[in-house]
């Protein structure tokens, strides 16, 4: 199958809702079978495992984590959203991760749609055999066979190996009834305050719980040798009460290792309640009649939270559509949440700016206030606050730590769990456009700093497709460019110093990328990226002193946001075609090693001859110019003398000393005593030819040195 084939096969089932999540997935890897070696792999709380068992590999879990940190070797032919991560062939350059992600996407609320839908029939279920057993219970007189029923459904329904229900007798509790027991002592357990599981409940009247029975330092030793022959690994227990008076214990045990949870303390607790109504059913009438209209109570409440399912589902469904469809989301969710509710919804940049808002002609003074009022101490799910005389559920949109603003709904009938549940999933369909948005710019940056750098040191065949490429994305290279080369050149060592994490480092590096971006002064670069500690930039200036003017706006720029960070900078001469940017590349690079040696910033076209030094990385320049120049500096210093202008006079007039002396103003006798001094302090004769030219280039290597710290 072609790629076309394979993307229109895509495309095709995101425009469609499959029910069962292993079909969608079996439907994707079909579709993905003729691209190549493509893995499809779902997240399974922290970890990632193949959807097709038998023909997945063994998986990087590290690698797959730094994918979803937009991070690590898997970037850049991996796509990734939600629960879903498409893993690509290294050489696949061609595909469409912008495709593959919304994939992934639909994927994800595939399968969250299929999670709601079990919960939904768990509820139900739940509803139903409480339901009976309480219609069971009211029905039948015999206490023993209530309590066996009770047993048999509580076994069923908590998942458990043993039911007992115990019944207190004084200060002791007395098994009643048993099921899944093997030992019959067990049905003949007798417990006293703090003794086992039951006796914790007895002396606290709470429910209690344990993951490791025959380990758990909280529980007595007396029934240790009857769990070890029961084989009891966990225990969840609840009292059984009316009014303040324990009436006993309801208890299940598992032959296995496993952590009860929340749901399953309800359900239990909903059990006991119909056991201890069955177990005092005479003399409490009126209380039975309370607990079966708490029970309908509880009946109403889970029908209420379908029928809450049903409508977000219906609701997601349709916000899923809007994400996918690449529209205008922000006014699309608006309005679709606006109808469900029946109130007026806006879409709120994190700024207090109204991005979007239906419907469009009212008020949003009210809206936005609100927003402000609770922007600082917004968590992850919706607040509700109230503003202009109406409730405003106000729900953050974030990506990570990053808040980009909410969604805030507002109306007079906006109190129930249908409100809050609707501002939740429009602001995650705002947070998965953002998300969309988000991948979108950094594979537009990862390609443009493709671009740039194969503009630089590609071959020609690279340089003319990066071209295109530029070219393609509204990039222009016309017109005069210079090229801007840095170096971050104690970073590394002031991680290590600072203790910084990789993250920590890469951050600042991206931070000091941002800076030069940003730069505007005279002229913003039309292309700028980093690799390491290297930072490339081109910079459209053609004039000389307008170069000048940028070096020096940019390290004010760097020291005042990053002081603490030593950047040199090397700017080339000016290049009309970007088949010159390498010529460009290698100055700038020649400025940078200059840079590095004699200031922190350096214009090519400075540099005169002495450009033509730099390209040795191992030259000590700046002690050749101070093993020269250092002595005459000191004595000028401490003398208040003039050897060092003395010696620039003498080259200047072309080794004359009659000319040298006319230019100083002095006798010829006083430059010959100069010239003297200049010999006993350096060492160097001046009427020898390679003692003049030492001279003369550090003289001239000073100057650049002094020029570019005056620049700078």
């Amino acid at each position: 199958m072609r790629r076309t084939e394979v993307t229109a096969e895509l495309e095709r089932l995101l425009a469609t809702i499959v029910d069962d999540p292993a079909e969608a997935e079996a439907a994707v890897r079909q579709a993905l079978d003729d691209v190549g070696d493509v893995g499809l792999l779902r997240r399974e709380d922290l970890t990632w495992i193949g959807t097709d068992a038998a023909a997945e590999p063994e998986l990087d879990q590290a690698s797959l984590a730094a994918l979803e940190c937009g991070g690590g070797a898997l970037v850049s032919h991996a796509a990734f959203a939600g629960d879903y991560a498409i893993i690509l062939p290294d050489s696949d350059t061609g595909a469409d991760v912008e495709l593959f992600s919304r994939v992934c996407v639909w994927l994800t609320f595939i399968r969250s749609l299929a999670a709601a839908r079990t919960e939904v029939s768990d509820y139900h279920y739940e509803t139903v055999v409480v339901g009976g057993l309480a219609k069971h219970v009211l029905s039948v007189s015999d206490l023993d066979q209530v309590l066996l029923t009770i047993t048999a459904e509580t076994l069923r329904m908590s998942e458990s190996d043993i039911c007992g229900v115990f019944l207190r007798e004084g200060d002791e509790l007395r098994m009643k009834s048993c099921t899944g027991h093997r030992v019959v002592d067990t049905a003949r357990l007798r417990m006293r305050r703090g003794q086992g599981v039951a006796g914790m409940v007895f002396e606290t009247l709470q429910p209690a719980k344990v993951d490791s029975y025959l380990q758990d330092h909280r529980i007595s030793n007396d029934f240790m040798s009857l769990a070890e022959q029961e084989e009891t690994r966990s225990a969840l227990a609840v009292p059984l009460i009316l009014g303040d008076d324990l009436v006993g214990v309801l208890e299940v045990w598992r032959r296995r290792y496993s952590s009860f949870t929340q749901r399953d303390v309800r359900r239990l607790e909903a059990l006991a309640d119909l056991a201890t109504i069955a177990i005092d059913n005479a003399r409490l009438y009126d209380s039975q009649r309370s607990a079966l209209a708490d029970l309908e109570v509880t009946h109403a409440r889970l029908e209420a939270q379908v029928r809450l399912l049903d409508e977000t589902a219906q609701l997601q469904k349709s916000l899923i559509d809007i994400v996918l469809e690449n529209g205008p989301v922000f006014n699309r969710v608006a309005r679709t949440l606006a109808e469900q509710l029946g109130c007026t919804v806006a879409v709120v940049t994190a700024d207090g700016e109204i991005d979007a808002i239906h419907p469009r002609d009212c008020d949003s003074s009210a809206i936005v206030s609100a927003f402000l009022a609770q922007r600082d101490s917004l968590n992850r799910s919706a607040t509700l606050t109230t503003a202009g005389g109406a409730p405003v559920w106000v729900h953050p949109i974030k990506l990570g730590a990053d808040q980009f603003g909410a969604v805030c709904a507002q109306g007079l009938d906006l109190g129930g769990d249908l409100s809050q549940v609707a501002c939740a999933h429009a602001a995650l369909a705002c947070s998965l456009f953002l998300l969309q948005q988000r991948a979108a710019s950094v594979a537009r940056s990862e390609a443009l700093d493709q671009v740039l750098w194969d503009l630089m040191d590609g071959s020609a065949e690279q340089r003319s497709a990066a071209g295109g490429r530029a070219q393609q994305m509204g990039v222009w290279l016309r017109g005069w460019h210079r090229v801007l080369y840095g170096s971050i050149d104690n970073l590394d060592s002031f991680v290590q110093q600072e203790e910084w994490s990789l993250s920590a480092a890469d951050r600042t590096r991206r931070a000091i990328l941002d800076s030069v971006r940003n730069t505007s002064t005279p002229v913003q670069p039309t292309l700028a990226s980093v690799r390491g500690n290297w930072i490339v930039a081109l910079v459209p200036i053609h004039d000389r002193d307008r170069a000048r003017e940028y070096l020096r706006s940019l390290k004010a720029a760097l020291s005042a946001e990053h002081a603490p960070i030593a950047i040199s900078w090397g700017l080339s001469t000016a290049r009309e075609q970007p088949s010159q940017y390498p010529e460009a590349f290698a100055e700038a690079r020649t400025a940078l090693a200059a840079a590095r040696r004699l200031g922190s910033v350096s214009l090519y076209d400075d540099l005169g001859i002495v450009r033509l030094l730099l390209g040795n990385e191992d030259a000590d320049f700046q002690s050749f110019v101070r093993e020269i120049t250092g002595p005459l500096q000191d004595y000028d210093d401490a003398n208040d003398g003039a050897l060092m202008k003395t010696l620039r006079a003498y080259f200047d007039s072309n080794c004359s000393q009659k000319d040298a002396a006319q230019l100083l103003y002095i006798h010829h006798k006083t430059l010959a005593y100069r010239l003297d001094r200049i010999r006993k302090l350096t060492g160097l004769d001046l009427s020898q030819h390679s003692d003049r030219m030492r001279a003369d280039l550090a003289l001239r290597l000073l100057e650049v040195s002094e020029q570019a710290e005056g620049d700078g």
